[in-house]
C-alpha cells in the first residue's frame, strides 16, 4: 500500500519514501515503524507492539522506539505522531491512499486530531529547505539544549545567593 501525506509519499511494502517525487533516504527501522503507523493509522500502537513489529525476536530497550519516533517527528513535524501517555503512539497527519492508477483516495481517518489538521492548514511544511537540513538543524539544537539549561541553572543559583 502507498500513502501520501503532506508532500511525501510512502510505499509500505518496499519502505520507500519520496519527497515531492524524489526518493528520500530513510533507515530500515524508522521505515518499518512508519509503515506500521500508516497501515493502521486509526489505532494507538503500544511500545511493546512496536518493538515486536519492528525488532521481532530481538532484545532491545524502549529507547530505540523513542529514537525512531523522534526521527520520524524530525522529518514530518511534531504533529505527525501523537503520544498517548502509557498507551502508545498514533499517526495524526491526514493520509491519502495512493492506488495503482495513481488516483489518490482518502484513507480512513477515524481518530485524527482536529487541532492537528488546523495547524497543518495554517503552517504548511516548507518545501524550500530539504528535509536532511531540517534533521541537521534539530540535531544541532539538541546539542545546544544542555548548555542552555546549565546556563539557566547558574543564573538561578547566582540570583538566589545574591538575594
Amino acid at each position: 500500500m502507498k500513502f501520501s501525506f503532506s508532500h511525501f509519499e510512502f510505499d509500505c511494502e518496499s519502505l520507500v519514501l519520496t519527497n515531492n517525487g524524489k526518493v528520500f533516504s530513510l533507515n530500515e527501522k524508522p521505515a518499518k515503524l512508519l509503515a506500521l503507523l500508516l497501515m493502521e493509522s486509526e489505532r494507538i500502537h503500544s511500545k511493546d507492539e512496536i518493538l515486536e513489529a519492528v525488532w521481532p525476536g530481538r532484545t532491545v530497550t524502549n529507547q530505540v522506539v523513542f529514537q525512531s519516533i523522534g526521527h520520524l517527528r524530525a522529518l514530518f513535524g511534531d504533529d505527525a505522531i501523537k503520544t498517548f501517555s502509557r498507551k502508545g503512539y498514533q499517526w495524526q497527519l491526514p493520509l491519502t491512499l495512493v492506488t495503482e492508477n495513481s488516483t489518490p483516495t482518502e484513507a480512513p481517518t477515524t481518530q485524527l486530531d482536529e487541532v492537528s489538521e488546523q495547524v497543518d492548514t495554517l503552517t504548511p511544511p516548507s518545501t524550500e529547505e530539504p528535509v536532511a537540513e531540517i534533521s541537521k538543524s534539530v540535531a544541532k539544537n539538541k546539542a545546544i539544549l544542555p548548555i542552555t539549561v546549565a546556563a539557566a541553572l547558574v543564573l538561578i543559583a547566582a540570583v538566589y545567593f545574591l538575594v
